[in-house]
């Protein structure tokens, strides 16, 4: 949408139209005043443009012959005037040569003094029928002009009379002539009209060509009229034979035969030269071949007709309109212009040589040229103003963009610099200063902008610099990006070279900020894994150039899930940062600490002596990373597990190494008295068992290939059944049996114990549900549950599942819960316990006394067992402390009405000890082993011999 300007009335508008049209306006006023006073100068102006486009007549097949009275004639016959018998002898012999037409350019006006001379000349110009005599304009006293006739006896013999009046122009040149002529009236005409008209006959006035004088007018009497005004081409040579040689004999009137014949003066001194521009190459023409020239021009139809004072001035007129109007009046384009200036000269030439009309350009031209010359005057302020507007404009603009422009010349000296870039540089940037001298760039920015400069000069190219450049400006340094291209003149030559230079310190600044957060952990400010591998790719480059060694430790926080799950997040990521700080704190300067992702951090240790120096700083780790953390008022305790790889030893690869340091660092948790380990080619077999194990287990959990067996529980009081325990059990092959514990760790860490564990309850439940259907007593089955089964209460849901399938009562299930698991976060797990003791499963907490229970958490949940560790019961018979523990731990339930279980009771002194301190249920090899379901024993077994619900 074009933005509104200032309105614009009608008298703006036509100030406007006025203006633009004012040169042409004046243009016209000159064409008139040239047509209408017809200055000498520019008649002149007009003959000398005719004289230089001057048409040329084509010679004819048999033109006209000139006999010429020449010098050598009046040296044979003597001096002038000759008898008229000498004519008449003429006469005759160029009749008996055949001659059509015989034109005598010579005035006979007085009688001969011997009247026979007369009588014989008109005699013969009787007998040839076709000889005619001139007549001239006389001028007599008074000013007066009468016809110059021949003498009447002569008048009478010639067949015509033809005037020989020629124009003389302005330059004393004759190139024009009047095809009819007379006194008073334009009666007589022209000779070589005249010897045409014999020829082919009478040609009407309204078939002769020439310019017409107007409508006819009263002419007084002294008045020498002229009518069909006619230019001359250009006058081919003409043959000629001297008057002598026609007297003399044959050979020279062989040429007469059926020509029109014309006799004259050419000899010097009788006037008969006149001066002209139409015969090339000289400057004067025998005034007899000029009749003979006209006869000719007659004959091809060559002579050219002026054009008449209006039609020229009408033609000025339309062509002055036409550059007013459109389009060569406003052409911006010299071409175009010089084009318009041409077009009169241009429209002569073409009336001239195809219609042979001579239309005189010069008044024309000088009319085009001023109306041309003041418009280019208007157009020339015009331009001067809207380009002192532009370089307004685009001072302005240089001065606004956030770009600092500077212009040098071809030796480097500063021509011009804009706002932004005396901001950029100070005042230091001044017009004849070297561009060195002038901008302070920091490091090697002048040398790189000098390299681009000297580029852009040689090649007259736009050179972009690659990098930045930084300079110390008024304000701080900043970080510019420069570009140089070449500087050119009006003409296209090379005149020097601009520099924009665009600060980009903000962009710069944001893409180091991008940079940095792209390899750079959020959280505690370490390296990532995308600055790590950088970085273990450059160390590793530098181990192979120059053999020397390095070291990736893995480290990974122990226990760490356990404090996001207890504390929250916030106090996890709270504890990532203090462990990050005592990494940075540990290692040299030229060591390499990143984080790797959760609790894992990598470092990279460079041009390490051996394995006993990267020990040693494990060894530092460790002891750093087991002090407490204290965060928020809450000491947490703090430990790591570090695997540690070796370039080159381990490898040279990235990757490779990363997952030795990990394999390591997961030995390293499965040994945690040493708190970090070393990898080792059994690594890498212990890595393929695990993976392989995973792998197996998810096919068992997919093809059913896990079992359960059940171990009996009886009460110590009176040795009855009162329950089982279930164990799970995994068919590896068909003969190979799996215990549990060489399969539950890696069921726990990759999480298939949940899926495990569910698949245990609801197999325990359709066991329990297939023994009521048969018949048979049902006793409750205890089932184990893992810490990751707990989580999201995500137990609650399938041990609800498992009854609404089997529909056996709740009672006759029981969880089994670890106190590691119930003292993790003892919140969440109080609310756990009571919404599965709400539904009627009885709960009991195993493995009791190897953790730090709270016996106020212990009190509050709802719990129905405590079964005391195998690992007290073992040597309780020998062992006082062992002894005291099982003692206490039996009195502390009872106080709390929890009944007890003892694990792991093998013989009978164990026995003894347990009923001895009122233990409740016992469970062991000495009462039974775990059994599968399909062995059946006898209802009444005893203790050892037990039968499977």
């Amino acid at each position: 949408m074009r933005a509104a300007g200032p309105p614009q009335g009608p008298s703006l508008r036509s100030g406007r139209r006025l203006r633009d049209y004012s040169p042409w306006l004046l243009a016209t006023g000159l064409l008139l005043l040239l047509q209408w006073s017809a200055p000498a100068w520019l008649h002149r102006l007009d003959l000398l443009a005719y004289d230089l486009l001057l048409p040329r007549r084509a010679a004819a097949v048999e033109p006209a012959l000139v006999v010429a009275i020449d010098d050598a004639s009046l040296a044979r016959l003597g001096r002038w005037p000759w008898p008229r018998s000498v004519h008449a002898d003429l006469i005759e012999r160029l009749h008996a040569a055949g001659a059509r037409s015989i034109a005598m350019a010579i005035m006979f006006a007085e009688p001969d003094p011997d009247p026979a001379g007369d009588m014989a000349l008109a005699q013969a110009m009787q007998r040839q029928g076709a000889v005619l005599l001139p007549l001239v304009p006389v001028l007599g006293a008074g000013g007066t002009v009468t016809e110059g006739l021949p003498t009447p006896a002569l008048r009478a013999g010639a067949a015509a009379l033809g005037h020989v009046d020629l124009e003389i122009d302005l330059d004393g040149q004759v190139r024009r002539v009047f095809l009819r002529g007379g006194a008073s009236e334009s009666r007589y005409p022209a000779l070589g009209l005249a010897v045409y008209q014999a020829i082919a006959g009478n040609m009407p006035d309204a078939g002769l060509p020439g310019r017409r004088r107007g409508p006819a007018a009263p002419v007084a009497d002294a008045q020498w009229v002229r009518d069909f005004e006619v230019l001359l081409p250009a006058m081919p040579p003409l043959p000629r034979i001297s008057f002598i040689q026609a007297l003399d004999g044959d050979a020279a009137l062989a040429q007469v035969r059926g020509r029109a014949v014309f006799v004259g003066f050419t000899a010097s001194g009788l006037g008969g030269e006149l001066a002209s521009p139409l015969q090339a190459h000289h400057s004067t023409v025998a005034a007899v071949d000029l009749h003979a020239h006209v006869f000719e021009s007659l004959r091809a139809h060559a002579l050219v007709t002026p054009a008449a004072q209006v039609a020229q001035l009408g033609f000025g007129l339309l062509l002055v309109a036409s550059l007013a109007l459109w389009p060569l009046g406003r052409a911006r384009h010299a071409g175009l212009c010089g084009l318009a200036l041409a077009t009169p000269l241009l429209a002569s030439v073409g009336l001239l040589h195809v219609a042979g009309w001579w239309l005189e350009p010069v008044a024309a031209t000088l009319a085009l040229l001023s109306g041309f010359a003041l418009w280019l005057g208007h157009h020339l302020r015009r331009s001067r103003r809207a380009l002192m507007r532009t370089r307004q404009h685009a001072q302005a603009t240089l001065a606004a963009i956030g770009d600092g422009v500077i212009t040098v010349d071809r030796q480097g000296l500063v021509q011009f610099a804009n706002q932004q870039a005396l901001a950029q540089f100070g005042p230091e940037v001044q017009r004849g200063r070297r561009l060195v001298d002038a901008l302070g760039l920091a490091g090697d920015g002048m040398t790189l902008l000098s390299v681009a400069l000297e580029e852009c000069l040689r090649d007259a190219m736009p050179v972009r610099l690659s990098s930045h450049i930084r300079t110390a400006a008024p304000d701080g340094a900043r970080d510019l990006r420069a570009s140089v291209s070449p500087l050119r003149g009006p003409a296209g030559e090379l005149e020097g070279a601009v520099l924009v230079l665009n600060d980009v310190s903000d962009a710069v600044a944001s893409a180091n900020r991008l940079q940095y957060a792209a390899t750079h952990d959020a959280l505690t400010r370490l390296p990532n894994r995308v600055l790590l591998h950088e970085r273990i790719g450059l160390a590793l480059a530098r181990v192979q150039r120059h053999g020397s060694s390095l070291a990736l430790l893995f480290l990974d926080l122990d226990r760490f899930k356990r404090i996001n799950d207890s504390l929250g997040h916030r106090q996890g990521d709270e504890v990532l940062r203090i462990m990050a700080e005592r990494l940075k704190a540990i290692f040299r300067s030229t060591d390499f600490v990143a984080r790797w992702g959760g609790d894992e951090f990598v470092v990279l240790m460079e041009d390490v002596s051996g394995p006993d120096a990267v020990a040693l700083a494990a060894a530092k780790v460790v002891a750093a990373l087991r002090e407490d953390v204290e965060t928020n008022g809450t000491r947490l305790a703090s430990s790591c597990s570090v695997g540690i790889a070796m370039a080159p030893q381990d490898g040279i690869e990235i990757d490779g190494l990363l997952a030795k340091a990990d394999t390591a660092m997961y030995r390293a948790k499965s040994h945690p008295d040493t708190g970090f380990h070393f990898y080792s080619s059994e690594l890498k077999i212990w890595t393929r068992e695990y993976l392989g194990l995973e792998v197996d287990l998810r096919a068992a959990l997919r093809e059913n290939r896990f079992e359960l067996h059940y171990q009996p529980q009886y009460t110590l009081r009176d040795g009855a059944l009162v329950g089982y325990e279930a164990l799970l059990r995994w068919r590896r092959t068909p003969e190979a049996l799996v215990q549990p514990d060489q399969f539950i760790g890696v069921a726990e860490e990759t999480g298939l114990i949940v899926e495990i564990g569910a698949w245990v309850v609801l197999q325990v439940a359709r066991d329990l549900a297939s023994a009521l259907a048969a018949g048979r007593p049902a006793l409750p089955v205890a089932v184990n549950v893992s810490a990751r089964q707990c989580v999201n209460h995500g137990i609650v849901d399938v041990v609800r599942a498992a009854l609404q399938e089997t529909g056996i009562p709740s009672a006759l299930l029981k969880l089994e819960i670890t106190e590691t698991t119930a003292m993790t976060d003892a919140a969440q797990v109080a609310v756990l316990l009571r919404e599965i003791s709400a539904l009627g499963v009885r709960i009991a907490v195993d493995d009791f006394g190897t953790g730090y229970s709270s016996l106020a958490y212990l009190k509050r949940f709802p719990i129905d067992e405590l079964k005391i560790d195998k690992s007290f019961v073992q040597d309780i018979a020998t062992d006082a402390d062992d002894a005291a523990i099982v003692r206490a731990t039996i009195a502390l339930a009872h106080e709390l009405g929890i009944m007890v279980v003892a694990e792991g009771v093998e013989t009978e002194a164990q026995s003894q000890f347990l009923t001895a301190q009122h233990c409740d249920i016992a469970q062991g090899y000495l009462y039974g082993r775990p059994q599968p379901l399909e062995r059946r024993e006898p209802p009444d077994a005893g203790p050892g011999r037990s039968t499977p619900p």
